[in-house]
């Protein structure tokens, strides 16, 4: 079976590039080994969930894929009891929200995908204080205002330091010779903030991992952030139901079926082989362009193309790719999966000062040195909700490295009613690599746990319990150099993203948009026609059908063309 490009597994960056490429008019056929779209950032139900932990987990070799896949997740283990009504969650592998503006909403717009998804707005997100308290973030001049625990000369700091932030600092007097200075020090010494505001703006509004981060990098993301609020809400982020972006990667999976993609899921990759392409080799050029040739279990045909684009772990070591041996990684997290039974309820560690106090200027029945009671800071239950974790604000977490609590209900479609979803992640350092998941990231769940029993309820309640939990380590691979020996074109292999909540969606569209437009050039230079899109043809000439090995098609200049007015949504290969 002849295509132009094969596209092996649906993560979200190669979902993005096969869509991309089909509405461009080239031939594709997108394959994953898994029953479920998504690869390493798929939706699973809990059943999903287990036997994905279990199959690497186990040391069963039955795929160079399972095995390259089990290099990357380790330290596993997880509940062996599966709590009922497990199919009506959508538990995510790479959980995350979404900034409303940004290359990933961009996309999903261009593309049409947003057709097939829906989100919600982040409802809250807080710093975690002490047990069954947090403090409230401020991201907004109302929130400044409002808030109790800041005193008029920090709230003047703190907003002159949002209003910077907001704007166009680059080459500012405030920022130059500090670009790479810790961003928690540029804090302190520049804008002067104290330590519970310098707190909340590095590891719950720049999403920090540590105090080391250079301010240039987590400047800019401030600035999307705050430019993000009122897009489409209060809230500067979304979160995709169903689980988030293995949803979405089925989105673009979808648009890339209806114009004309070809998928094949469940089958396991046998062997990748390239083999030089005399046929349209340059005259004057001593290159030669390759050929790939994939071969499926049980799929009397082979998969041939002249561009392979891949997730690494699908790439054989003679074509560049990882070995299942190989230590090395880019990005190194720590997860916990927990379903519980009660929501979070944020209590503020402060009273806000709207809060209606209990004083009285009139006579009152008791004594009167009897001091007026303290109202009760209100309390909030949240659905969708991001906790964080200062580093250091656990007596056995972590000194060092802030950590991130997602946490995901009904609202979201992830979970039944009553039940939500806590999606707890540390990023790793090397000196935490020999502990296991479950050893680092208990005392977080715990702590979260301990926020389902709000102080300040008038009944005794006992924490939530957990229904279900699973711990493991992702290390995101290394970048992998993909280049075949003596060969111009190269195996487009998906960059790794860095596991951050709010950049993952934002990178891992951007190596898509790389990836497409290196396809692209590759095609281009093996001479492969493509069917132009009747958006781009003129009118009548919606295809070039020419003879010949140069590609007379018009040269492609943007990521996405135009919308039709109308698509057709249904497709026999869908």
């Amino acid at each position: 079976m002849d295509f132009d490009v094969v596209v092996l597994g649906t993560g979200l960056s190669e979902s993005v590039a096969a869509a991309a490429l089909s509405k461009a008019g080239y031939k594709v056929a997108h394959v994953d080994t898994n029953q479920y779209y998504g690869g390493d950032e798929a939706s699973l139900t809990v059943e999903e969930l287990a036997e994905w932990a279990d199959a690497r987990a186990s040391d069963d070799p039955s795929s160079d894929y399972l095995a390259n896949q089990r290099a990357r997740y380790t330290s596993i283990t997880r509940s062996q009891t599966i709590p009922p009504q497990s199919r009506q969650y959508s538990v995510s592998l790479a959980p995350s929200i979404v900034p409303s503006i940004g290359p990933h909403i961009d996309s999903l717009i261009a593309s049409g995908v947003s057709r097939y998804g829906q989100f919600k707005l982040l409802e809250k997100v807080a710093v975690y204080d002490r047990p069954g308290y947090v403090q409230s973030v401020p991201g907004s001049k109302e929130d400044v205002f409002k808030s109790k625990a800041l005193s008029l000369l920090d709230k003047r700091r703190l907003m002159r330091f949002l209003m910077f932030a907001a704007g166009d600092f680059e080459g500012k007097k405030e920022l130059e010779g500090k670009e790479q200075t810790p961003f928690v020090q540029y804090l302190q010494d520049v804008f002067s903030l104290k330590d519970q505001a310098t707190s909340a703006i590095a590891y719950a509004l720049a999403f920090c991992t540590s105090a080391e981060e250079p301010t240039l990098p987590a400047m800019q993301r401030i600035r999307q952030y705050l430019r993000s609020a009122g897009r489409y809400g209060a809230s500067p982020f979304l979160v995709g139901h169903y689980g988030g972006l293995g949803e979405t990667a089925q989105g673009f999976c979808r648009t890339s079926a209806v114009k004309g993609g070809t998928y094949i899921l469940g089958r396991r990759v046998v062997s990748v082989e390239s083999s030089p392409d005399d046929s349209t080799k340059d005259e004057k050029s001593t290159s030669t362009s390759h050929s790939y040739s994939v071969k499926l279990i049980d799929f009397d045909e082979r998969l041939t193309a002249k561009v392979l684009v891949s997730s690494p772990d699908y790439v054989p070591t003679s074509l560049g790719g990882n070995t299942s041996t190989s230590k090395q990684s880019a990005y190194a997290v720590a997860r916990c999966v927990a379903i519980i039974d009660k929501p979070l309820v944020f209590t503020p560690s402060e009273v806000p000062e709207d809060t209606p106090s209990t004083d009285t200027d009139g006579p009152t029945d008791g004594p009167e040195d009897e001091p007026s009671e303290k109202p009760e800071p209100p309390s909030y239950d949240v659905d969708t909700a991001l906790l964080v974790f200062p580093p250091g604000c656990l007596q056995n977490g972590s000194t060092t490295t802030a950590v991130h609590a997602l946490v995901t209900g009904e609202g979201s479609m992830s979970a039944p009613r009553g039940r939500y979803i806590v999606n707890i992640s540390l990023s790793l350092s090397e000196s935490t690599l020999s502990s296991s998941a479950e050893e680092l990231l208990r005392p977080y769940l715990e702590a979260a746990l301990s926020l389902t029993a709000p102080p300040s309820s008038s009944s005794v309640t006992s924490p939530a319990t957990s229904l279900f939990s699973l711990f493991y380590i992702h290390h995101t691979p290394a970048a992998v150099s993909s280049a075949p020996p003596s060969s111009s074109s190269s195996v487009i292999v998906t960059p790794p993203s860095r596991p951050h909540l709010p950049t993952i969606a934002d990178e891992a569209t951007e190596h898509a948009e790389a990836m497409f437009w290196t396809a692209v050039k590759q095609l281009k230079a093996a001479g492969v026609q493509r069917t132009v899109p009747k958006e781009e043809a003129e009118e009548g000439d919606a295809s070039v059908e020419k003879a010949g090995t140069e590609d007379t098609s018009p040269d492609i200049d943007s990521f996405w063309p135009p919308l039709d007015a109308v698509e057709d949504e249904t497709s026999d290969e869908w």
